[in-house]
């Protein structure tokens, strides 16, 4: 009496060798249990060779995407489309938050996270790469109106990534500004301030009063953000979330407190009251260290902000750079 291999109740097939890497990209062996033929994408995972080829179904696609496989069962949960992110950075914060929105990585978890253009067959790459677009510096980009503080001889651009409710450029954009500025700042011996601010409260008042009043709440920041007096400066927004303003020759104290003033200038906003709680922003700043390693500032900023959102928002928290060693 023949009896059945483990791989038919288990799905999980041992290959006999690493694998040999054929034309297509991918490993094929032989399992050691059913001594059927596999194949992995990453040595990892192995599939029977046979039957209905999803790779052949990927590479038809003209998109890049994330895709969510479950190894155990050999299908795809979802699919991210990533052509709309202007920047690597972005693709791997995205891929970040799909890994710690459905536990992948978690020994028990059986789902993996896989990008398409890291596949032998596809080679598409993100739409507007890098290397390929010339940036302007900071003061050639769009702020609102009444916000901007152009310098001499510059011509204000449409920025490539702008966000359709703010007008604002994307983080792609930001993410030029910021290195472009950083070099800018060394150079003259300047100083650099970058704060990341989000609404308090913002689904619970998409909830309650619906998306257009959330709308004009991120409007009215907008506004409040591009008033600020102060030098020159770039405002974005971070994948439709958060607003970033990165300010040239300031400093993190006097930020900090232009934001305090915002603060309680939009807890004077009761039309945007939830639950009987005022509108409001939780803010963090950090000081640039443009000597130093300069995107410490950025990871200085955002966990500032987290901690601004924890305590309930409507405050302002200064973040603190570490450049030692």
């Amino acid at each position: 009496m023949l009896a059945l291999t483990q791989c038919w109740y288990t799905r999980t097939h041992v290959p006999t060798h690493t694998g040999r890497k054929g034309s297509e990209g991918v490993f094929r062996s032989d399992c050691r249990h059913c001594d059927r033929p596999i194949i992995s994408w990453d040595k990892q995972a192995w599939h029977l060779a046979e039957g209905f080829n999803l790779l052949s179904v990927y590479q038809g696609m003209e998109k890049p995407f994330l895709y969510l496989i479950d190894t155990r069962n050999d299908f795809v949960v979802a699919r991210f489309p990533i052509d709309h992110l202007e920047t690597e950075p972005e693709v791997e914060a995205l891929a970040e938050q799909i890994k710690a929105d459905n536990n992948v990585g978690d020994p028990e978890n059986a789902l993996a996270l896989r990008d398409s253009r890291k596949r032998k067959f596809r080679r598409t790459p993100l739409k507007p790469q890098a290397h390929e677009i010339k940036l302007p510096e900071i003061e050639a980009l769009v702020v609102p109106a009444g916000g901007q503080l152009a310098l001499p001889d510059s011509a204000p651009i449409e920025p490539r990534d702008k966000d359709k409710l703010t007008g604002l450029p994307g983080r792609g954009t930001f993410e030029a500004v910021f290195d472009a500025e950083c070099r800018h700042a060394l150079a003259e011996n300047g100083t650099l301030v970058v704060a990341f601010v989000d609404p308090d409260r913002l689904d619970r008042l998409n909830r309650v009063q619906g998306l257009d009043a959330g709308d004009k709440l991120i409007r009215l920041v907008t506004d409040e953000l591009a008033a600020l007096p102060g030098c020159h400066r770039h405002i974005s927004r971070n994948r439709g979330l958060e607003l970033l303003l990165l300010q040239r020759g300031g400093d993190a104290d006097t930020m900090a407190s232009a934001l305090d003033r915002l603060c309680q200038t939009m807890a004077g906003h009761r039309e945007f009251a939830v639950d009987d709680l005022a509108p409001g922003i939780a803010c963090g700043v950090a000081q640039i260290a443009v000597d130093g390693d300069a995107r410490l500032a950025l990871r200085a900023a955002d966990v500032a902000l987290h901690r601004a959102k924890a305590q309930g928002g409507g405050c302002v928290v200064k973040g603190v750079t570490d450049n030692a060693g």
